[in-house]
């Protein structure tokens, strides 16, 4: 049997002008501390590419621990949330020369998530400890039917919130004494943006992401082609005014003016039938994607979970629920708990109970 973890994890999470980190005891569950740190938004933008911005982001996680006197010998292991890279798998990955390279490269999506590699990589080797990410954002395991898009040229690469999705599905799991490998899921991750992904044997094996799926608070997500062709030809819109349409300025905002839940069910309690048409319209496209998902589960889902920020909004929950109640039971899990999940899958691979992958 394999010795269990008996000192810490550091886990860091890189947002777009923010850097999570948390300290785990060994048991991947007791947390030790947590913090946000908030970078200068301006100091931010004077790095080319979000690679440069490593050492900037190490320097200040590594002073905020010199603040606190926490003693970096104590640590056995640091995680890094997964970056854009295509082609990831679902699970944890060791952290190695070709994936920083892979991370670090100009051809991938310019996305913070990046930075968790690199970061856990900087932070970990010279104390000669393993680095680790685990889910990337595309680490789904589609079904090769599920790729095909209608274009030959253009394959489906399966982006989703699959770390706290994974997290919430192990939870559901273990709350009712199964292991959620031997279930089947549909879990919906609502937040800024909106995806949804279908679980069969511990595997995300299709998704509704947030280029193809249901409208979020700032993102379009799906929309008809002929009609988004016009709009990308109209001679008004540049490249990056469509980018911000899609994600940034689409969904909800690009009606209501707003990407806050809250305001929209304000308006909608002072009686604007406009914005509760608006906000049905949105649960409705959830709803879709979920009865879509269903179907490459067989119509053998166990559960549907609404999961993310933006499922405390019990207002929205119930919509979504009277529109794709018919497939499956539906459990409102609301929040994230993405440090959590990035400890206990560092946990396990350091235990030895599952495998990290090379990449």
């Amino acid at each position: 049997m394999m010795s269990k973890v008996i000192k810490d994890i550091l886990v860091v999470n890189p947002g777009s002008t923010s850097t999570k980190i948390a300290v785990f005891a060994g048991d991947g569950k007791t947390l030790r501390f947590e913090t946000n740190i908030v970078h200068d938004e301006a100091k931010i933008l004077e790095f080319p590419n979000v690679a440069s911005q490593k050492h900037y982001r190490k320097d200040m996680i590594l002073s905020y621990l010199k603040e606190k006197e926490y003693d970096l010998t104590g640590l056995a292991a640091v995680v890094g949330r997964g970056g854009m890279v295509y082609g990831l798998s679902g699970g944890g990955y060791q952290v190695n020369e070709k994936l920083c390279n892979r991370m670090a490269s100009p051809e991938i999506p310019q996305h913070a998530s990046s930075l968790g590699a690199l970061l856990a990589s900087a932070i970990a080797e010279p104390l000669h400890i393993p680095s680790y990410i685990y889910d990337s954002t595309m680490g789904c395991d589609l079904l090769d039917i599920a790729k095909v898009t209608g274009i030959a040229e253009i394959e489906k690469y399966g982006a989703t919130h699959l770390l706290n999705s994974r997290a919430q599905a192990m939870k559901y799991a273990a709350s009712i004494g199964r292991d959620y490998r031997d279930m089947q899921f549909i879990v919906c991750h609502m937040g800024g943006g909106i995806t949804a992904n279908a679980w069969k044997d511990g595997k995300v094996i299709d998704v509704a992401a947030y280029d193809d799926g249901p409208m979020a608070p700032e993102r379009s997500g799906g929309v008809p082609l002929l009609l988004f062709k016009k709009l990308c030809f109209d001679g008004r819109h540049t490249e990056a005014d469509i980018e911000k349409l899609i994600s940034g300025c689409g969904g909800l905002y690009s009606y209501l003016g707003t990407k806050d839940c809250r305001e929209v069910e304000k308006m909608i309690e002072e009686g604007d039938s406009y914005a509760q048409m608006i906000y049905e319209a949105m649960a409705l496209q959830i709803g879709k994607a979920v009865a879509g998902l269903s179907c490459s589960l067989r119509g053998q889902v166990d559960v549907i979970i609404l999961t993310g920020g933006i499922a405390h909004s019990k207002m929205l929950t119930d919509m979504i629920e009277n529109f794709c109640g018919h497939i499956g039971k539906v459990v409102v899990m609301a929040g994230e708990s993405e440090m959590e999940a990035l400890a206990a899958g560092a946990v396990r691979m350091l235990n030895g109970e599952e495998e990290a992958k090379v990449y």
